[in-house]
């Protein structure tokens, strides 16, 4: 190893921070400080500066829109190639940090009455481990996309945005749906991907851009006859977008070896 960069600070358990981090293709190691991350990549960089560079892709998907980690800061870039290893330490500004909320349901499992002391713990630790693995996934859905595109982040930044307007909707659909909106063939192809029937296409733009059907909040300021009998609502085209733009992002996922990172 002849780089690495060190992680100052972060909010994450030290296994929570080395799974994410495998996900990515980058490997957690001890530092000298702090612990640290790096890869292949990494390795094959010329300077300190070209490992900075790509410590920051990293750290802008775990504090960027994913909200994965806020706290996530990185530190000095390692050299060790030299003897002693040499630490290089880069200076920036404050940067600006988003912040969202969301409200989640907590569901509560009892353990199965009649269990001995052993088998208690047994089922625990199991419990416990399931719970972590549907964390870590939940997690991943959103780093992962972030970590791969610039759009995805985009897309992630929009989707937690309170209240969202339509125009907010129908750019997280134009996000997804990208360059194939150029020509018929193309859209045709994306709904054809993640299953967007015409008529269910029909009846969310006449929400989104039609007053006649969503009063001020659809996107186009003239009235007009509803393309459709029965449009979608603004909570049922919103349902609508969070759905494909999940798709959409999964879709992005693929396994990331440590030497694409």
């Amino acid at each position: 190893m002849k780089w690495a960069i060190e992680i100052q600070k972060t909010g994450l358990e030290k296994r929570n921070l080395a799974d994410l981090l495998s996900g990515l293709g980058y490997k957690l190691v001890e530092g000298i400080k702090n612990p640290a991350l790096t890869s292949p990549k990494i390795d094959a960089c010329v300077t300190a500066a070209d490992v900075f560079e790509k410590a920051k892709v990293v750290r802008s998907a775990f504090k960027g829109p994913s909200q994965i980690d806020p706290e996530f800061v990185l530190g000095s870039v390692i050299d060790y190639s030299k003897n002693p290893p040499l630490r290089h330490a880069f200076l920036e500004g404050d940067s600006c940090l988003m912040s969202s909320s969301s409200i989640s349901a907590a569901i509560t499992i009892s353990p199965p009455k009649g269990l001995s002391q052993a088998e208690l713990e047994r089922w625990t630790a199991s419990h416990e481990e399931q719970e972590y693995q549907a964390k870590l996934e939940r997690q991943r859905s959103k780093l992962e996309p972030a970590y791969i595109s610039p759009i995805a982040a985009k897309i992630l930044k929009l989707l937690a945005v309170d209240k969202p307007s339509a125009e907010i909707i129908y750019k997280i659909y134009e996000l997804a749906e990208g360059t194939r909106a150029k020509n018929q063939s193309n859209r045709a192809e994306f709904h054809s991907l993640f299953s967007i029937s015409p008529d269910q296409f029909r009846r969310f733009s006449d929400a989104v851009h039609n007053p006649s059907v969503t009063g001020d909040w659809a996107r186009h300021a003239y009235h007009t006859e509803p393309k459709t009998l029965n449009p979608m609502t603004k909570d049922e085209a919103e349902t609508f977008v969070r759905d494909i733009a999940a798709k959409w992002l999964e879709s992005l996922r693929r396994p990331i070896t440590h030497e694409d990172a």
